[in-house]
């Protein structure tokens, strides 16, 4: 080879790559090109083309493809249509080199170069410096193999050599049947039949996914199965796709409809002799709670439908056995019946109380052993167990059977004690515990400690030892005012001998807070109840909230409890230049200290929703005029908000354009600006005309008669033209009746001065 191309290696230099190794069977590309590239653009523009008009494109591929309305396996045309499998960065091995694929070799080490070889019609890549090299009908790993030691030949030792391929040829394939779009399909010659298939837009509602035929020169050369790709990875022989073959989908053979607990409930193709094993199969089996041992079977019968029980378990665990299925079947699995059969419940004053196994033999004292057994609390003289109904203590039809445990830890493993009765599945075992047949004694402390509430008296409480279990005195706390609410004759209450009386003492608390000596020794009986009073002069500061255009927004202490808003905006310096007084607007939080809420519920205290809401002030007038009754007083959490001015009006409602006008000093009338929105629209309510201002503060046009007078419109200010309802007003049909009089009224004035 060396002696046929007049090469000698030595003499090799990166500049005279070039001159001997251009591809001689194509045209160069022009400066700049991609040397990559295919020169097939036409086939790229007519493939591009296919997918764009795609008909199986979705936008959610995978959630349809789990839909019960869908055929399994339909799904694989949708992403093989989207897969450019000319895009391949590694070419298969196998693939058979032909007329118009693009073979790329790249030097480099000794010197680097890099060319797009393009199998001629003749079969043989043709480098300029190295003679023809005959590639057509050789598999990919041969033909790299033979062009690699015919370079490598020739080029210096330390020049590196690789082979790939580039753009592949491009074929025309035929595709039938039931195809969304049946007739020729450009494709790569990496391609198959399922590329074909999705490209061809994807089967109908009829194709046949277990049998794609393959027809060459009219023999049928392969069969692929959909089902045996999705299960076992297997797509046939392999068998690459040559000009004018032809793909065939043809009618599937039967159809049916798995529904309810299958792990992929949806429609499956079935060949002829498959039957109900291997829907299961292809469904991916039945969910853990499926009723397998009776699985119905709908099916169309001389034009009427028919019902079918199956014992799919049975089927499941026979190999010979199966059920077979025809074309329209509804095979559906239902939901086994919840609820466990082999359970008891043990409730109450046990160390482990739940469910628990029900085995073979197991009597009462075994179960509540195995839970701990009983507890000190537990109240042994008796126990209930609740039997029948399914379990359910409630239940009218429940059975109670009464057991007495206190023989539970000398006979825990005799069987002949008559309490040790022998379980029975769902039975419901009721312990007690002793301290619920005993009232919960407890104290309550509420007013100025850090944690109010009740807490469980304990023997020997005193008044001291409750004071530090609620966190002890808050600074707020009022000296010596401290209540204590007794019950006397408690135990006579108790056994109702006669009505408890309430005695209330009171207590002096020291200046730090702390109980006086006697004080400090008081014991707490049993409900006892203690009022620790707020000091009236004691209060933490209250905040007012300025924002916007205040010369020193912020927060704000109140100075009294009567300081009002004019003195707020004096102490933030005033307002700037551009702030809209007119616009004004004070947020204060919603309380339900109402009058109505007070008496209907018995509250007595402001409960704070949390809540701000609007309220419309008149800053102008209370700065102009402090102590006034615009001037209001603020309270606690007040935010005041001073905006800029808006110079613009809206206009909305029933007008011709509705939109936003700048505001006009010279013109405040409301007709101007329902002009410069191009008038009324349909049907408008001239007499409801409201503007609403800045503030929030709206005015209603006052009507007399059928005279308007419309509100004056201000800078900020919102022009609504409401929509009249339909049918005609009182107003309409007055003025219809004067318009329809006066033509009357002037032909007889008319007729009598002629007479």
């Amino acid at each position: 080879m060396l002696q046929q191309s007049g090469i000698d290696p030595t003499q090799m230099t990166q500049q005279n790559f070039r001159k001997y190794f251009d591809d001689n069977n194509s045209k160069k590309p022009s400066n700049g090109a991609d040397i990559n590239k295919s020169n097939t653009e036409d086939v790229k523009k007519n493939e591009n083309k296919t997918l764009d008009h795609d008909s199986t494109q979705k936008d959610n591929i995978k959630a349809e493809a789990y839909n019960p309305e869908q055929t399994y396996g339909a799904n694989v045309f949708q992403n093989t249509a989207t897969y450019n499998v000319g895009e391949l960065s590694t070419p298969p091995l196998d693939y058979p080199i032909g007329v118009g694929d693009h073979i790329i070799v790249a030097l480099w080490g000794g010197g680097e170069y890099q060319e797009d070889y393009i199998v001629a019609k003749d079969g043989s890549i043709f480098p300029a410096g190295l003679g023809k090299i005959m590639v057509q009908g050789l598999k990919f790993e041969a033909a790299r193999a033979l062009i690699y030691s015919r370079f490598k030949s020739v080029v210096p030792a330390s020049t590196n050599v690789e082979i790939t391929l580039g753009e592949p040829r491009s074929i025309n394939v035929n595709v039938g049947g039931e195809v969304a779009n049946p007739g020729p399909v450009t494709i790569s010659a990496f391609s198959n039949a399922f590329n074909v298939i999705g490209l061809a837009g994807g089967i109908t509602q009829f194709g046949n996914l277990r049998e794609i035929q393959i027809k060459r020169n009219g023999r049928v050369i392969d069969r692929l199965d959909v089902y045996k790709y999705l299960t076992s990875g297997d797509i046939g022989s392999h068998i690459y796709l040559q000009n004018n073959d032809f793909v065939l989908v043809t009618f599937y053979e039967k159809k049916v409809f798995a529904t309810g607990q299958f792990k992929r409930p949806m429609y499956y193709q079935l060949k002829k002799e498959e039957g109900l094993k291997d829907l299961i199969r292809y469904s991916g089996g039945f969910t853990p709670d499926a009723f397998t041992s009776d699985v119905k079977v709908i099916r169309t019968e001389k034009e009427s439908q028919v019902i079918k029980d199956v014992n799919a378990t049975a089927i499941l665990n026979i190999t010979n056995q199966d059920f077979a299925l025809s074309d329209g079947d509804i095979v559906k699995a239902d939901l086994i019946r919840p609820g466990i059969t082999n359970k008891v419940e043990l409730k109450g004053e046990v160390a482990y109380p739940g469910n628990y196994e029900l085995r073979k033999g197991d009597h009462l004292f075994d179960v509540i052993n195995r839970a701990g057994g009983i507890t000190k609390n537990t109240y042994l003289q008796r126990a209930f167990v609740f039997r029948g109904s399914t379990g359910d203590s409630t239940s009218i039809k429940s059975d109670r059977l009464e057991i007495d445990l206190t023989d539970i830890n000398k006979d825990r493993f005799s069987l002949a004690n008559p309490n040790n009765i022998l379980l029975e599945p769902n039975d419901i075992i009721q312990l007690f515990a002793s301290n619920e047949f005993l009232d919960e004694e407890y104290v309550e402390i509420s007013g100025e400690v850090r944690k109010p509430g009740k807490v469980r008296r304990y023997g020997g409480m005193t008044l001291q030892d409750l004071l530090y279990l609620s966190g002890g005195l808050k600074s707020s706390a009022e000296f010596g005012r401290l209540e204590i609410s007794s019950i006397v004759d408690m135990d006579s209450a108790k056994q109702g001998l006669k009505p408890t009386r309430t005695v209330i003492q009171s207590y002096a608390v020291l200046s730090n807070l702390a109980l006086d000596s006697v004080a400090s020794h008081i014991m707490l009986k049993p409900y006892d109840q203690v009022f620790v009073r707020k000091n009236p002069t004691f209060q933490f500061q209250e905040n007012v909230q300025l924002l916007g255009l205040f010369k020193y927004p912020g927060q704000y202490s109140k100075l009294n409890k009567n300081e009002r808003l004019s003195s707020y905006v004096n102490r933030a310096g005033g307002v700037r230049e551009n702030a809209d007084l007119s616009g004004a607007i004070l947020f204060r939080n919603k309380t339900d200290l109402f009058r109505e809420s007070i008496i209907n519920n018995g509250r007595s205290d402001s409960s704070l929703i949390g809540m701000r809401e609007p309220v419309s002030i008149d800053l102008e007038k209370a700065l102009r005029s402090p102590n006034s009754k615009n001037d209001v007083v603020l309270q606690e959490n007040d935010v005041i908000y001073l905006p800029e001015i808006n110079p613009f009006v809206r206009v909305q409602g029933k007008v011709q354009s509705p939109l936003k006008i700048t505001f006009d000093s010279d013109h405040k009338k409301l007709l101007y600006y329902i002009d410069k929105a191009g008038g009324f629209g349909i049907r408008p309510w001239r007499k409801r005309i409201y503007v609403t201002y800045a503030n929030g503060k709206s005015k209603r046009t006052t009507n007399i008669f059928f005279i308007h007078f419309y509100p004056k419109v201000d800078h900020g200010s919102v022009i609504t033209v409401p929509e009249r309802p339909q049918g005609t007003d009182v107003g309409n049909v007055v003025v219809q009746g004067i318009t329809a009089t006066i033509p009357i009224i002037i032909g007889g004035f008319i007729f009598k001065y002629i007479k």
